[in-house]
């Protein structure tokens, strides 16, 4: 690791040097703007940002792929990226615990839920159990997929917009005209949870994972968390326990699609399921189009 930055450093100031050596070697307007870049902490944050300043600016995410951006931790590489950012937009709700173990600059960091941190969730007691490559971690403090309540994904929405907008002035109208939009795809996918979620009463809910607080009280359709993963095969301790939930009916919330073996199990106890991924960790353009897919197959258990 440390051969690794002093190979970076060492690349930067050659790089340096080039540059004050020749005077024409100073870049133009167009390619400073393209050397610019935004860091977003999870998928919705990195669509709201990309939708809103469009694709003069890269808006990236560092987490790589099939990682919980929740769980996350910076390398040193990564800390060098993230102080080149010219934003960094953070979730918040104890989002990203990384924080206070990397030097940022203030005026890099938006935390795009903070105007409505009177709706957080506080969580009770602290739960620590496995959850995929990362290991073993602990839930505590606040529940933090804000995300998941269309509504309060609007208010990150315009969070990111106004950094935006502070940041760069000359495409202040711009970026209004983008919210607008933006805004108005967050309220149908706020409409489309809504009336997908109105006939669940009938049946008791079970979500795999604790992370489904806002959705559930945005939508009224409280339910048990457990702590179970799509790929691994629960416990037999794990099956008397979701098998002793006494209900006529019982719907279980997947946050991806479970293994063909949970499937069969499932079906062998009579356990619905359904599959509402979250999103936090996809291609950027695929974020919208997963929340209109929850949709459908919620509205499907009708």
């Amino acid at each position: 690791m440390q051969l690794r930055l002093s190979t970076i450093l060492f690349t930067a100031l050659f790089c340096g040097l080039l540059t004050a050596c020749g005077g024409d070697s100073t870049p133009s307007q167009q390619e400073r703007k393209t050397d610019s870049f935004i860091v977003a902490v999870n998928s919705p944050l990195q669509y709201f940002a990309q939708r809103l300043i469009g694709h003069e600016f890269e808006v990236r995410m560092l987490t790589p792929a099939g990682t919980d951006p929740a769980q996350w931790q910076p390398d040193i590489e990564d800390i060098l990226e993230l102080q080149q950012a010219e934003l960094i937009l953070l979730n918040g709700a104890g989002y990203s615990d990384w924080l206070n173990k990397v030097s940022l600059s203030e005026s890099q960091l938006v935390v795009t839920s903070v105007a409505a941190n009177d709706e957080w969730i506080q969580l009770e007691g602290q739960v620590s159990h496995s959850h995929g490559p990362q290991g073993e971690h602990a839930h505590s403090g606040y529940a933090f997929t804000t995300w998941m309540d269309m509504n309060l994904a609007q208010v990150q929405a315009k969070a990111v917009a106004k950094a935006l907008q502070i940041q760069w002035p000359e495409k202040q109208a711009d970026i209004e005209g983008n919210l607008a939009s933006l805004l108005d795809e967050l309220a149908a996918l706020d409409r489309g949870y809504a009336d997908a979620t109105t006939s669940l009463t009938k049946y008791q809910i079970v979500y795999s994972h604790p992370v489904y607080q806002y959705f559930s009280r945005r939508y009224g359709i409280p339910g048990i968390s457990l702590h179970w993963e799509p790929d691994v095969m629960p416990s037999d301790e794990q099956w008397r326990e979701l098998g002793g939930i006494e209900a006529d009916r019982t719907l279980f919330i997947w946050e991806a699609h479970p293994s063909s073996e949970i499937i069969e199990r499932m079906g062998e106890m009579g356990i619905e399921f359904v599959v509402v991924d979250p999103a936090a960790n996809i291609e950027i353009g695929r974020w919208i189009s997963v929340q209109r897919e929850n949709i459908a197959k919620l509205a499907a258990q009708k």
